[in-house]
């Protein structure tokens, strides 16, 4: 299963939150449109920037205007933070004009739940590294979910490389190629709808997997190391 990496994203609400996605975008090397209505904002974050535009992103002509479309946009993200229904309102006008993937920051868990019914694709909330691991996780589409252990360390969940396929965990040398420990694979097995007769996929986890374990299509890691190491194994193709 191989994921694009995504190239072209643009950040919506350039307050403390949305800079901080747009610095640490520049830094992982992607074009970044950033939009706000408010033009010191954008001037703070301009340098960062590939397009900054000021505009009312709760106008959809002013977003057409800006480039917001389908084939320009891989990622948007919805950083607004004054305005619960400006957030919800702009959600709904990138979905109407066809953006791939809508990210979202929620403010609480009553708006987190409206984001989800309308159809947003992550959701998350203005911690203090949110903006640092949301930045690395869109980039890097194989690295699924990353948990911090310390400054240097964490577990991440990362998407089985087409190299891996069909080769057993002995064959592929995690541990000394990658330095590394794999402490589970999350697998799609299908089961049999008992009520229907169809085939659903159920997930299940291995956890502590053999050695003689062979990896199919659509696996993914879940491995403990240091950051850098997990980055080496993220760029496996």
């Amino acid at each position: 299963m191989e994921l694009k990496k995504p190239k072209h994203f643009a950040v919506i609400g350039l307050g403390v939150f949305g800079a901080n996605v747009v610095k640490f975008l520049h830094e992982l090397e992607v074009e970044i449109l950033g939009i706000d209505k408010n033009e010191r904002k954008v001037d703070e974050v301009k340098q960062y920037l590939k397009l900054p535009v000021v505009a009312d992103a709760t106008d959809q002509k002013q977003l057409q205007d800006a480039g917001f479309n389908k084939d320009n946009i891989d990622v948007a993200i919805v950083a607004i933070g004054e305005s619960v229904e400006t957030s919800i309102y702009v959600t709904l006008l990138l979905k109407e004009i066809g953006i791939k993937q809508i990210i979202a920051r929620a403010m609480n868990n009553q708006h987190a739940k409206i984001l989800a019914k309308i159809g947003v694709d992550k959701i998350v909330y203005p911690e203090s590294n949110a903006a640092e691991h949301l930045a690395r996780s869109i980039v890097s589409p194989h690295i699924l979910e990353m948990i911090e252990l310390s400054s240097e360390y964490s577990i991440a969940e990362i998407v089985a490389a087409k190299e891996f396929y069909k080769k057993t965990l002995k064959d592929i040398a995690i541990g000394s190629r990658y330095k590394v420990i794999v402490i589970g694979i999350k697998r799609k097995t299908p089961i049999l709808v008992e009520e229907t007769g169809d085939t659903d996929l159920k997930e299940e986890i291995l956890l502590i997997p053999g050695s003689e374990e062979k990896i199919i299509d659509g696996d993914v890691f879940i491995v403990a190391g240091r950051n850098e190491d997990i980055e080496k194994m993220r760029n496996a193709k």
